[in-house]
């Protein structure tokens, strides 16, 4: 996809999303077609990495009280509402106009704007954080160099930039990820320095489910001519409440999983929390 098409596409997500149920604020956001159970495991391993981005802030100003935020991407608000539930001044940006118009009736002394973020006209140094989380990676890489250059420019001397990005999904149409040092390095080419790098999201049954299927998919390419004929009807019924249940076991097994590899990471992650100071 084009940064045109991907925008455009990211815009009906949430039209879609927004007249089919306004109170999901994780579906638009995450997995368009996966139910709510698997929306909020991925929520939670997002959180349990943005847990550390917070307790970094809370430790470098003592307080978030009164800092100000600007939310790139800020969607239906997940971290919008956090950063405000800690005292900070949002503003928050987002492609959606109607994800925008909903926040902003909800938090109305925060503010909320509809643009795309090379749209975004902001006073350089305006912004003690610049917060960005899963957003960059559904940019081309020059869109997303560009948002880097204007994130430098956007937050003060002595502020942060928080980024949290995938950096395995090579293959995926709508992800454009990097390896965290590339990630690194794009940002520090704008005089940013990494103050912190730290994975999130290691999703390991969900990962042994992706490669398992692979397998069996290979398997079933090579005996597929040998297999009686069947009613598609039925078969796809019945292989969609599979899959679909099988899937809700694995979000629910992966809590306590996902749990113990942020304590313990043994396995490499999908993701990455970066931190950023402005030099």
């Amino acid at each position: 996809m084009s940064a045109e098409e991907m925008a455009d596409y990211y815009v009906r997500v949430h039209k879609e999303a927004i007249r089919r149920d306004g109170s999901d604020f994780l579906g638009a956001v995450i997995h368009t077609d996966a139910n709510v159970l698997i929306n909020r495991f991925t929520d939670f391993a997002h959180r349990l990495g943005m847990k550390r981005a917070f307790r970094i802030l809370d430790r470098k100003w003592g307080s978030l009280a009164a800092r100000s935020v600007l939310d790139v991407g800020c969607g239906r608000g997940r971290w919008s509402k956090e950063f405000a539930a800690r005292g900070a001044r949002v503003t928050g940006a987002d492609i959606s106009p109607e994800a925008t118009d909903l926040l902003a009736a909800e938090m109305p002394r925060h503010k909320f704007i509809s643009a795309d973020v090379a749209a975004l006209d902001f006073p350089d140094e305006s912004f003690d954080i610049v917060n960005s989380v899963t957003v960059l990676q559904h940019m081309p890489e020059w869109k997303q160099q560009l948002a880097l250059d204007l994130f430098c420019r956007w937050v003060k001397p002595e502020g942060c930039v928080v980024l949290l990005e995938n950096v395995i999904a090579f293959d995926a149409p709508n992800v454009f990820p990097h390896a965290v040092d590339d990630w690194i390095r794009m940002a520090e080419a704008t005089g940013l320095r990494c103050c912190c790098r730290r994975g999130s999201n290691f999703e390991v049954l969900f990962r042994i489910q992706r490669y398992s299927m692979n397998l069996i998919r290979r398997e079933h390419t090579v005996r597929q001519a040998a297999l009686p004929s069947i009613s598609p009807v039925k078969a796809v019924s019945v292989k969609h409440r599979i899959k679909s249940g099988f899937k809700t076991f694995l979000a629910a097994a992966s809590f306590p999983v996902e749990w113990g590899c942020e304590k313990l990471p043994v396995i490499s992650p999908t993701h990455s929390l970066m931190i950023f100071s402005k030099r």
